[in-house]
């Protein structure tokens, strides 16, 4: 099994070469705005499991007592690490692609953070902070998969996803419990909401737009908002409890 994911690894993504440049469309940062909101449970908060680290006890060893499988993360009601991003109303327009990498690291043989998001062809590097193996198994039906082996601690690898697609779970082979998730989008206009459920969206150019909400148990909901120049709009989404 280790053979093959290391193998698997070594044939099938990973330290992706930049993209070639595009021509970005202006943008007039005196009328941008601001969107703002927050992400809330409509409904009592459900329980959560906790991980079975099974006989890997390199990975159990890095934690003190149960650890939540973090897949239902709420706080007096308010949702942690929802994805929300602009989903429609950008399409004529081309962003600069940042050269600085997303980073996701393994640590305690989960991976921190559980819910990231990127730019389309943005470097997103992954690291090993543990003393074990992992892989990193990504399966976009948008664009190609990969799966690079981080065979050390202190190793790295860096991947590129080259079509905007919400979500991308993440995952690694030798630790079944291990699940990440990655929302790509083709500008710069998403967030991941933290333990206070909320968001905000900077810089944007004026114009109507539908912002949407992802989470992985609570599921996907849509908004429309107007943007007026140099203005502020709030958006509030509520997911039913499952």
């Amino acid at each position: 099994m280790l053979a093959a994911v290391i193998g698997a690894g070594l044939g099938c993504g990973g330290d992706a070469p930049p993209p070639p440049p595009r021509e970005v469309t202006p943008l007039d940062q005196t009328t941008t705005g601001t969107i703002t909101g927050a992400v809330r449970l409509d409904g009592p908060a459900p329980s959560m499991g906790t991980v079975n680290f099974g006989s890997f006890h390199e990975c159990s060893a890095r934690h003190q007592g149960a650890v939540a499988t973090g897949d239902a993360l709420v706080h007096d009601g308010k949702i942690e690490n929802a994805f929300v991003w602009i989903a429609k109303g950008l399409e004529e327009r081309v962003f600069a692609v940042p050269s600085e990498p997303v980073i996701i690291d393994q640590q305690g043989c989960l991976y921190v953070p559980r819910v990231a998001g990127a730019q389309v062809n943005q470097p997103i590097q992954f690291r090993n902070s543990d003393r074990t193996v992992h892989n990193v198994h990504g399966k976009p039906s948008a664009s190609r998969d990969w799966n690079v082996a981080l065979s050390r601690q202190g190793s790295d690898r860096t991947v590129r996803v080259d079509a905007a697609e919400v979500p991308i779970s993440v995952r690694c082979d030798l630790h079944p419990w291990m699940q990440g998730w990655l929302g790509v989008v083709d500008h710069p206009y998403f967030a991941v909401t933290g333990p206070d459920g909320t968001f905000a969206l900077e810089s944007v150019p004026p114009g109507a737009y539908t912002v949407a909400v992802w989470h992985e148990r609570f599921g996907r909901r849509e908004a429309t908002v107007t943007l007026e120049p140099s203005g502020r709009a709030t958006v509030g989404f509520e997911l039913p409890a499952r």
